[in-house]
């Protein structure tokens, strides 16, 4: 099944849902560069304001993009970092997470390689002694510890969502251990204490660091405090706003993942659906559609309480935004998890839990497909194959999901990758699951799919013209399923010798020569099969296999190292023996 990636590593998605609007105008751009150089000027309060300026603009894809060319985040690190201001400290490590976000990779390693660790561990310190006198701050003071906090341990978050090898740095033991005695101390301190964005953002790390290794989760359980506060976690449920909701069903669900039911999955899923169903979207999204040119057009004296309220209305925004998107992520997260629980334990599914997934999901889904499509087309993956999994008739459920979905994919144009990979991925279980119903020909007639040759021409197009390789993966089971249905000879003949020619090339990647093989295998494994004896048979498949498929698998598979990828090593051994055995099969299955 498909996995939900709940957050970009080369995307800042989440922070800027809008990201595809047009950048900013001339007019604003030449306004950019005397903000960069009022962060270096020796009155406070003008840092301070450029400062909070800049970090609004960079939600401009072309502002940001000038601010990074114009070296931003040097000056970040090598003048405001150390500020004296320490309202000007905190801002600058809240606009390096957003950039951190927004960039993802680029951003992420240049600030690890520039050693940002060590400024956010002195920034620990800092805040561990700071916490120790907090009962007799002011309110200003510990409003300022608190985003202080926040700032910290969300940017630690952004960074290990930006590069796997960041992520395996935060896992060493020491660093670990410096998270968790400054998550642990504002916890102590008392979670109802805190401000409410500074907790969710501890759910987020603890949520987040899980979703991505189980080291994290055994180094949490090893905690004794923490492992006690997330065991503890369902009982604040009513706490919080939409995210601090949605955060502790995702935290509770990494936790107990190795302990669900089919009972705990069915009320999972109606909690997490019920925290985000007061959400207004055309509301949220009307919050964070950019302000850069109003603030920038604004007299000197609005700009301060300007940027102060649209901050303040983006955040909710933005909180609610997440809210969806890791609701959405849990959602298939748990479709997964029930795919496993039955494929482990086999046995009838409840009732409840099956009205759920049949008619309760499914609408979820289309309420939120056209705002947040890459992340429902994986969903949507996940929940077509686990209706194979569980012999569910797509095309007999309520709302015509099956023509729903067909017309949802086929009205995306999209050319991003992540939708591409979704798209695709729903029109290879949309085959399967047909290629199961009585009389498949209807439903392809239907959608006028029946013998479509320019269909089937058209997805050898994209994989042709197309570069990723698990894109690559999508177009191939495609194009096998389709080109497997009964009453299709001549699109079987097209695919099949397409799929012969990429076997024969040197220039196919190992990982897809396995596709292509196992494709094969899928399409001409019966000699009843109607396109069997005009393609594979008279059309000398057997013999091309063997003296030209063969030696190239041989040759292309033995390149394959084992040290530097045990797992393609295996899956080639695997397929070049099965390969084999085909051969013979093939050879005695008309004799």
């Amino acid at each position: 099944m498909g996995k939900s990636k709940k957050r970009s590593r080369t995307s800042g998605a989440r922070l800027n849902p809008l990201r595809s609007r047009n950048g900013a105008n001339n007019g604003l751009a030449r306004k950019l560069d005397p903000l960069l150089s009022q962060l270096s000027s020796v009155v406070p309060n003008e840092r301070a304001m450029a400062l909070a300026s800049i970090s609004v603009m960079c939600e401009d894809p072309e502002a940001r993009s000038h601010f990074l060319k114009e070296k931003l985040v040097h000056t970040v690190l090598s003048k405001l970092l150390n500020d004296e201001n320490m309202d000007i400290v905190v801002e600058s490590f809240g606009l390096l997470r957003n950039l951190s976000l927004e960039e993802g990779y680029d951003v992420s390693m240049n600030l690890w390689r520039s050693s940002i660790w060590l400024s956010i561990d002195q920034g620990f310190d800092k805040l561990l002694k700071s916490l120790e006198s907090l009962e007799g701050a002011s309110t200003e003071s510990r409003r300022l510890l608190f985003d202080y906090a926040d700032n910290l341990l969300s940017l630690v978050v952004a960074l290990a969502n930006g590069s796997e090898a960041i992520l395996d740095q935060m896992l060493i033991e020491e660093k670990l251990g410096r998270i968790f005695a400054v998550v642990d101390q504002l916890l102590h301190f008392g979670y109802k204490k805190l401000p409410l964005a500074l907790f969710n953002t501890i759910l987020d790390l603890l949520y987040d660091l899980s979703s991505e290794s189980f080291e994290f989760i055994e180094a949490v359980n090893r905690d004794s405090y923490l492992a006690q506060f997330v065991q503890s976690l369902p009982q604040m449920l009513n706490d919080g706003n939409e995210l601090t909701k949605v955060l502790i069903q995702g935290v509770y669900l990494q936790f107990s993942d190795m302990n669900m039911t089919y009972d705990k999955a069915d009320s999972i899923i109606h909690s997490i659906c019920q925290s985000i169903q007061g959400i207004n979207l055309q509301e949220m999204f009307k919050e964070l559609m950019p302000r850069d040119e109003d603030i920038m057009n604004s007299a000197n004296d609005q700009v301060a309480q300007k940027i102060k309220d649209y901050t303040k209305a983006r955040n909710s925004a933005l909180m609610k935004l997440q809210s969806i998107e890791i609701a959405i992520d849990l959602l298939t997260a748990i479709i997964e998890i029930v795919a496993s629980l039955y494929e482990e334990a086999g046995g009838p599914v409840p009732a409840n839990l099956l009205k759920t997934l049949t008619e309760f999901v499914p609408v979820v889904f289309m309420s939120l497909g056209q705002n947040f499509t890459s992340r429902i087309l994986i969903s949507w993956n996940n929940l077509l194959w686990l209706f194979i999994a569980l012999e569910i008739n797509l095309l007999q459920l309520p709302n015509q999901l099956d023509k729903y979905l067909w017309n949802f994919v086929n009205s995306l144009d999209s050319q991003e990758v992540d939708i591409l990979l979704g798209k695709w991925s729903v029109v290879w279980a949309l085959m399967k699951t047909v290629a199961l119903q009585p009389d498949p020909a209807s439903w392809l007639l239907s959608i006028n799919l029946q013998n479509n040759m320019q269909f089937a021409q058209s997805i050898i197009e994209n994989y042709k013209n197309n570069e990723d390789v698990e894109l690559a993966q999508k177009y191939i089971g495609v194009m096998a399923a389709y080109a497997s249905f009964a009453g299709q000879i001549e699109v079987n003949r097209l695919v099949g010798q397409f799929i012969l020619d990429q076997l024969v090339s040197q220039h196919t990647p190992p990982i897809l020569l396995v596709e292509f093989t196992n494709s094969l295998f899928e399409m001409y494994s019966d000699a009843s099969y109607d396109y069997d004896l005009p393609v594979y048979v008279n059309g000398g498949y057997q013999a091309v296999i063997s003296t030209q498929v063969v030696p190239n698998l041989k040759r292309c598979f033995k390149m394959v190292d084992r040290n530097k990828d045990a797992l393609l090593k295996e899956r080639c051994t695997e397929c070049f023996n099965t390969l084999d055995s085909f051969i013979h099969y093939k050879q005695s299955e008309r004799s």
